[in-house]
Protein backbone atom coordinates (compact mmCIF):
# COMPACT_ATOMS: atom_id res chain seq x y z
CA UNK A 1 0.00 0.00 0.00
CA UNK A 2 2.57 2.13 0.46
CA UNK A 3 4.90 1.89 -1.97
CA UNK A 4 1.41 2.49 -4.44
CA UNK A 5 1.37 5.54 -2.55
CA UNK A 6 4.72 6.75 -3.34
CA UNK A 7 4.04 5.83 -6.80
CA UNK A 8 1.14 7.94 -7.09
CA UNK A 9 2.84 10.98 -5.27
CA UNK A 10 5.64 10.60 -7.59
CA UNK A 11 3.40 10.45 -10.89
CA UNK A 12 1.43 13.76 -9.38
CA UNK A 13 4.47 15.59 -9.57
CA UNK A 14 5.73 14.66 -12.93
CA UNK A 15 1.87 15.74 -13.90
CA UNK A 16 2.43 19.18 -12.04
CA UNK A 17 5.75 19.70 -13.65
CA UNK A 18 4.70 18.73 -16.81
CA UNK A 19 1.61 21.78 -16.70
CA UNK A 20 4.01 24.35 -15.40
CA UNK A 21 6.10 23.39 -18.73
CA UNK A 22 3.29 24.23 -20.38
CA UNK A 23 1.70 26.92 -19.15
CA UNK A 24 4.63 29.26 -19.00
CA UNK A 25 6.97 27.40 -21.42
CA UNK A 26 9.20 26.87 -18.88
CA UNK A 27 12.52 25.45 -20.22
CA UNK A 28 13.90 25.14 -15.87
CA UNK A 29 10.69 23.22 -15.74
CA UNK A 30 11.82 20.73 -19.38
CA UNK A 31 15.38 19.83 -17.53
CA UNK A 32 13.15 18.93 -14.40
CA UNK A 33 11.17 16.52 -16.09
CA UNK A 34 13.87 14.93 -17.59
CA UNK A 35 15.60 14.38 -14.84
CA UNK A 36 12.16 13.37 -12.63
CA UNK A 37 11.85 10.95 -15.70
CA UNK A 38 15.16 9.39 -15.29
CA UNK A 39 15.50 9.55 -11.59
CA UNK A 40 13.66 6.25 -11.09
CA UNK A 41 15.52 4.57 -13.41
CA UNK A 42 18.54 5.71 -11.80
CA UNK A 43 16.78 4.55 -8.10
CA UNK A 44 15.90 1.02 -9.01
CA UNK A 45 19.16 0.04 -11.02
CA UNK A 46 20.71 1.51 -7.67
CA UNK A 47 19.22 -0.67 -5.35
CA UNK A 48 19.61 -3.98 -7.48
CA UNK A 49 23.60 -3.14 -7.49
CA UNK A 50 23.60 -1.98 -3.77
CA UNK A 51 21.96 -4.99 -2.70
CA UNK A 52 25.18 -7.34 -3.23
CA UNK A 53 27.91 -4.90 -2.20
CA UNK A 54 26.71 -3.90 1.37
CA UNK A 55 27.95 -5.98 4.12
CA UNK A 56 27.29 -5.69 7.57
CA UNK A 57 29.52 -6.30 10.89
CA UNK A 58 28.47 -6.29 14.73
CA UNK A 59 30.46 -5.63 17.41
CA UNK A 60 29.80 -5.86 21.15
CA UNK A 61 31.91 -5.71 23.68
CA UNK A 62 34.19 -8.53 24.15
CA UNK A 63 34.54 -8.13 28.08
CA UNK A 64 31.37 -9.33 30.28
CA UNK A 65 29.26 -6.51 31.07
CA UNK A 66 27.43 -6.28 34.35
CA UNK A 67 23.48 -6.00 34.39
CA UNK A 68 21.99 -2.72 34.65
CA UNK A 69 24.37 -0.88 33.11
CA UNK A 70 24.49 0.42 29.47
CA UNK A 71 26.86 -0.61 27.30
CA UNK A 72 27.10 -0.18 23.20
CA UNK A 73 26.38 -2.38 19.88
CA UNK A 74 28.23 -1.20 16.91
CA UNK A 75 26.87 -1.92 13.24
CA UNK A 76 29.35 -1.12 10.55
CA UNK A 77 27.96 -1.30 6.82
CA UNK A 78 30.54 -1.24 4.20
CA UNK A 79 28.82 -0.13 0.76
CA UNK A 80 31.58 -1.03 -1.74
CA UNK A 81 28.56 0.37 -5.27
CA UNK A 82 28.59 3.74 -6.34
CA UNK A 83 24.47 3.96 -5.75
CA UNK A 84 24.17 5.50 -1.70
CA UNK A 85 20.87 4.05 0.44
CA UNK A 86 18.85 5.86 1.86
CA UNK A 87 16.61 2.98 3.65
CA UNK A 88 18.45 -0.17 4.53
CA UNK A 89 16.68 -2.06 7.41
CA UNK A 90 17.94 -4.59 9.56
CA UNK A 91 15.71 -7.29 10.85
CA UNK A 92 17.27 -7.69 14.36
CA UNK A 93 16.78 -10.64 16.83
CA UNK A 94 17.44 -9.95 20.46
CA UNK A 95 17.62 -12.86 22.81
CA UNK A 96 19.17 -13.68 26.14
CA UNK A 97 20.16 -16.92 25.56
CA UNK A 98 20.36 -18.70 29.48
CA UNK A 99 16.73 -18.09 29.62
CA UNK A 100 15.57 -18.42 26.23
CA UNK A 101 14.00 -15.29 25.86
CA UNK A 102 13.65 -13.62 22.41
CA UNK A 103 12.27 -10.50 20.36
CA UNK A 104 12.25 -8.74 16.92
CA UNK A 105 13.37 -5.08 16.28
CA UNK A 106 13.98 -3.21 13.03
CA UNK A 107 16.91 -0.83 12.60
CA UNK A 108 16.58 1.34 9.67
CA UNK A 109 19.81 2.64 8.64
CA UNK A 110 20.88 5.26 5.65
CA UNK A 111 23.75 4.29 4.14
CA UNK A 112 26.42 5.98 1.78
CA UNK A 113 28.42 4.83 -1.38
CA UNK A 114 31.78 3.81 -1.57
CA UNK A 115 32.34 4.41 2.46
CA UNK A 116 31.73 2.44 5.92
CA UNK A 117 28.49 3.85 8.54
CA UNK A 118 28.32 2.96 11.75
CA UNK A 119 25.34 3.21 13.91
CA UNK A 120 25.54 2.78 17.43
CA UNK A 121 22.91 0.86 19.24
CA UNK A 122 22.70 1.38 23.19
CA UNK A 123 21.70 -1.93 25.75
CA UNK A 124 20.59 -2.09 28.87
CA UNK A 125 20.23 -5.58 29.76
CA UNK A 126 17.23 -5.83 32.97
CA UNK A 127 18.41 -9.67 33.52
CA UNK A 128 22.19 -11.47 33.58
CA UNK A 129 22.79 -13.91 31.13
CA UNK A 130 24.20 -14.37 27.64
CA UNK A 131 23.25 -11.44 25.27
CA UNK A 132 22.84 -12.45 21.74
CA UNK A 133 22.24 -10.23 18.70
CA UNK A 134 21.66 -11.40 15.28
CA UNK A 135 20.80 -10.19 11.78
CA UNK A 136 18.70 -12.70 9.86
CA UNK A 137 17.87 -10.41 6.85
CA UNK A 138 18.67 -6.61 5.79
CA UNK A 139 15.96 -5.17 3.55
CA UNK A 140 16.92 -2.82 0.90
CA UNK A 141 14.35 0.16 -0.85
CA UNK A 142 15.13 2.40 -3.51
CA UNK A 143 15.18 6.76 -2.90
CA UNK A 144 11.55 6.65 -4.16
CA UNK A 145 10.33 3.95 -1.99
CA UNK A 146 9.17 1.72 -4.81
CA UNK A 147 11.08 -1.17 -5.18
CA UNK A 148 12.15 -3.33 -1.65
CA UNK A 149 14.74 -6.22 -1.81
CA UNK A 150 15.33 -8.97 0.52
CA UNK A 151 18.53 -10.36 1.66
CA UNK A 152 19.15 -13.12 3.64
CA UNK A 153 22.01 -12.81 6.45
CA UNK A 154 23.77 -14.68 9.08
CA UNK A 155 25.92 -12.05 11.13
CA UNK A 156 25.99 -12.33 14.78
CA UNK A 157 27.32 -11.34 18.08
CA UNK A 158 27.02 -12.02 22.06
CA UNK A 159 27.84 -10.27 25.10
CA UNK A 160 28.03 -11.86 28.94
CA UNK A 161 26.27 -10.15 31.04
CA UNK A 162 27.14 -10.71 35.16
CA UNK A 163 25.26 -10.32 38.00
CA UNK A 164 25.87 -7.38 40.43
CA UNK A 165 24.62 -8.77 43.77
CA UNK A 166 25.65 -6.36 46.78
CA UNK A 167 28.29 -6.79 49.54
CA UNK A 168 28.06 -9.99 51.99
CA UNK A 169 31.03 -10.24 53.38
CA UNK A 170 30.30 -10.88 57.15
CA UNK A 171 27.15 -12.73 56.32
CA UNK A 172 29.19 -14.82 53.75
CA UNK A 173 31.92 -15.68 56.45
CA UNK A 174 30.09 -16.20 59.06
CA UNK A 175 27.94 -18.76 57.08
CA UNK A 176 31.46 -20.51 56.05
CA UNK A 177 33.11 -21.11 58.81
CA UNK A 178 30.33 -22.62 60.29
CA UNK A 179 29.71 -25.02 57.09
CA UNK A 180 33.27 -26.11 57.94
CA UNK A 181 32.91 -26.24 61.29
CA UNK A 182 29.83 -28.52 61.00
CA UNK A 183 31.77 -30.53 58.30
CA UNK A 184 34.59 -31.70 60.37
CA UNK A 185 32.53 -32.09 63.58
CA UNK A 186 30.56 -34.64 61.29
CA UNK A 187 33.92 -36.64 60.35
CA UNK A 188 35.34 -36.99 63.86
CA UNK A 189 32.07 -38.21 65.07
CA UNK A 190 32.18 -40.78 61.96
CA UNK A 191 35.62 -41.73 63.26
CA UNK A 192 36.76 -40.54 59.89
CA UNK A 193 40.28 -40.55 59.60
CA UNK A 194 40.90 -39.68 55.99
CA UNK A 195 41.95 -36.52 56.94
CA UNK A 196 44.87 -36.84 59.25
CA UNK A 197 48.12 -34.51 58.65
CA UNK A 198 50.24 -36.50 61.52
CA UNK A 199 50.79 -37.58 64.64
CA UNK A 200 51.84 -36.32 68.11
CA UNK A 201 51.96 -36.49 71.72
CA UNK A 202 48.53 -36.70 73.72
CA UNK A 203 47.57 -32.97 75.20
CA UNK A 204 45.00 -32.86 78.04
CA UNK A 205 42.07 -31.79 76.16
CA UNK A 206 42.11 -33.94 73.16
CA UNK A 207 39.37 -35.59 71.97
CA UNK A 208 39.91 -39.40 72.82
CA UNK A 209 38.64 -40.70 69.52
CA UNK A 210 41.43 -38.95 67.95
CA UNK A 211 43.82 -41.26 70.15
CA UNK A 212 46.19 -43.58 68.15
CA UNK A 213 45.67 -46.93 70.43
CA UNK A 214 48.18 -49.49 68.34
CA UNK A 215 50.70 -46.57 68.86
CA UNK A 216 50.05 -45.93 71.82
CA UNK A 217 50.36 -49.10 73.02
CA UNK A 218 53.20 -49.65 71.36
CA UNK A 219 55.15 -46.30 72.96
CA UNK A 220 53.79 -46.73 75.93
CA UNK A 221 52.04 -43.26 75.98
CA UNK A 222 49.40 -41.48 74.56
CA UNK A 223 49.65 -40.81 70.69
CA UNK A 224 46.90 -38.66 69.21
CA UNK A 225 46.19 -38.46 65.43
CA UNK A 226 46.04 -34.76 64.09
CA UNK A 227 43.28 -33.72 61.80
CA UNK A 228 43.52 -31.52 58.94
CA UNK A 229 43.22 -27.65 60.33
CA UNK A 230 39.91 -25.86 59.13
CA UNK A 231 41.71 -23.65 57.34
CA UNK A 232 42.54 -26.59 54.91
CA UNK A 233 38.78 -27.78 54.82
CA UNK A 234 36.37 -26.60 51.72
CA UNK A 235 32.70 -25.76 51.28
CA UNK A 236 30.45 -27.28 49.05
CA UNK A 237 28.59 -24.72 47.42
CA UNK A 238 25.34 -26.21 46.00
CA UNK A 239 23.71 -23.36 42.94
CA UNK A 240 20.23 -24.16 42.02
CA UNK A 241 19.35 -22.94 38.63
CA UNK A 242 15.47 -23.90 38.31
CA UNK A 243 13.23 -20.82 36.85
CA UNK A 244 9.88 -19.69 37.53
CA UNK A 245 7.50 -16.99 36.12
CA UNK A 246 9.04 -14.95 38.87
CA UNK A 247 12.23 -15.16 37.84
CA UNK A 248 13.49 -16.86 40.68
CA UNK A 249 17.01 -17.94 38.81
CA UNK A 250 18.28 -13.91 38.65
CA UNK A 251 17.64 -13.78 42.23
CA UNK A 252 19.56 -16.76 42.82
CA UNK A 253 22.13 -15.69 40.45
CA UNK A 254 22.74 -12.39 42.28
CA UNK A 255 22.87 -14.25 45.95
CA UNK A 256 25.18 -16.36 44.54
CA UNK A 257 27.15 -13.82 42.88
CA UNK A 258 27.26 -12.03 46.35
CA UNK A 259 28.13 -15.43 48.49
CA UNK A 260 30.89 -16.56 46.35
CA UNK A 261 32.45 -12.86 45.78
CA UNK A 262 32.86 -12.37 49.84
CA UNK A 263 34.10 -16.10 49.67
CA UNK A 264 37.16 -15.38 47.23
CA UNK A 265 37.95 -11.93 48.82
CA UNK A 266 38.30 -13.60 51.95
CA UNK A 267 40.50 -16.63 50.76
CA UNK A 268 37.76 -18.94 51.62
CA UNK A 269 38.07 -21.85 48.85
CA UNK A 270 35.21 -23.88 47.82
CA UNK A 271 33.75 -26.30 45.29
CA UNK A 272 30.72 -24.81 43.28
CA UNK A 273 28.19 -27.32 41.93
CA UNK A 274 25.72 -26.74 39.74
CA UNK A 275 22.96 -28.96 37.04
CA UNK A 276 24.58 -28.37 33.50
CA UNK A 277 21.22 -28.08 31.13
CA UNK A 278 23.87 -28.52 28.55
CA UNK A 279 25.36 -31.49 29.65
CA UNK A 280 22.87 -33.00 31.65
CA UNK A 281 23.93 -34.12 34.75
CA UNK A 282 25.85 -32.18 37.67
CA UNK A 283 29.10 -29.60 37.18
CA UNK A 284 31.60 -29.33 39.75
CA UNK A 285 34.08 -26.46 40.12
CA UNK A 286 36.67 -25.30 42.30
CA UNK A 287 37.23 -21.94 42.91
CA UNK A 288 40.50 -20.49 45.05
CA UNK A 289 40.56 -16.92 43.31
CA UNK A 290 38.63 -14.22 41.24
CA UNK A 291 39.60 -15.58 37.99
CA UNK A 292 38.43 -19.10 38.99
CA UNK A 293 35.06 -17.82 39.74
CA UNK A 294 34.86 -15.27 36.62
CA UNK A 295 35.04 -18.52 34.67
CA UNK A 296 32.77 -20.53 36.78
CA UNK A 297 30.05 -17.81 36.10
CA UNK A 298 31.02 -17.62 31.92
CA UNK A 299 30.45 -20.99 32.08
CA UNK A 300 26.73 -20.68 34.09
CA UNK A 301 26.10 -18.20 31.96
CA UNK A 302 26.98 -20.45 28.43
CA UNK A 303 24.79 -23.00 29.94
CA UNK A 304 20.94 -22.20 30.70
CA UNK A 305 18.69 -21.94 33.41
CA UNK A 306 16.09 -24.74 33.41
CA UNK A 307 12.10 -25.24 34.47
CA UNK A 308 10.59 -27.34 37.48
CA UNK A 309 12.40 -29.87 39.49
CA UNK A 310 14.49 -31.79 37.83
CA UNK A 311 16.04 -33.66 41.18
CA UNK A 312 18.89 -31.62 41.44
CA UNK A 313 19.81 -31.92 45.02
CA UNK A 314 19.27 -35.02 45.60
CA UNK A 315 22.21 -35.71 42.24
CA UNK A 316 24.25 -33.21 44.29
CA UNK A 317 23.67 -35.64 47.52
CA UNK A 318 23.97 -39.07 45.53
CA UNK A 319 27.47 -37.98 43.89
CA UNK A 320 28.99 -36.39 46.87
CA UNK A 321 27.82 -38.68 49.92
CA UNK A 322 31.23 -37.68 52.03
CA UNK A 323 28.88 -36.45 54.62
CA UNK A 324 29.24 -33.05 56.25
CA UNK A 325 27.67 -29.60 55.80
CA UNK A 326 26.63 -28.28 52.13
CA UNK A 327 25.88 -24.71 51.44
CA UNK A 328 22.47 -24.56 49.13
CA UNK A 329 21.54 -21.31 47.02
CA UNK A 330 18.09 -21.44 45.29
CA UNK A 331 14.52 -21.28 46.62
CA UNK A 332 13.51 -21.56 49.98
CA UNK A 333 10.87 -24.15 51.07
CA UNK A 334 9.76 -23.84 54.15
CA UNK A 335 10.77 -22.99 57.80
CA UNK A 336 14.97 -22.03 57.73
CA UNK A 337 17.31 -21.35 61.12
CA UNK A 338 18.48 -17.55 60.43
CA UNK A 339 21.68 -18.08 61.57
CA UNK A 340 21.79 -21.12 59.24
CA UNK A 341 20.83 -18.99 56.15
CA UNK A 342 21.63 -15.72 53.95
CA UNK A 343 18.33 -14.22 52.10
CA UNK A 344 18.19 -13.14 48.76
CA UNK A 345 15.27 -11.77 47.11
CA UNK A 346 12.50 -13.83 45.84
CA UNK A 347 12.34 -16.28 48.35
CA UNK A 348 15.79 -17.52 47.58
CA UNK A 349 18.71 -17.65 50.67
CA UNK A 350 21.72 -19.41 51.01
CA UNK A 351 21.12 -22.18 53.66
CA UNK A 352 23.45 -24.58 55.38
CA UNK A 353 22.61 -28.28 55.31
CA UNK A 354 23.51 -30.88 56.44
CA UNK A 355 23.98 -34.39 54.70
CA UNK A 356 22.58 -37.27 56.19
Amino acid sequence: MKRIRNIIRYIVIILLDIFVMVVFHSYINFILLVGLVLFPIYSLVGVSRARDKVSVKIETPIEPMVKGEEFEVRFVLSNDSWFPLVNVNLNLELSNAFYGNSGNHVLNVPVRAKKETEVTYPIVMEYCGRFHIEISEMTFVDVLGIREIRRDVNESSECLIFPNGPERNKEAGQIYLRGVTEALESKEKGYDFSDVSGIREYIPGDKLQNIHWKLSVKKDELMVKERVNLSAMQLNVLVDLANDEDMCAEAVLELADSITKAFVLQNLPFTVHYYSSNIGKIRGCYIGNEIERCNWMEMVLYDKCYNGDIGMEDAFLTENQGGGSYLYIGKINGQVIEEDAVFGDKMTGAVLKQQV
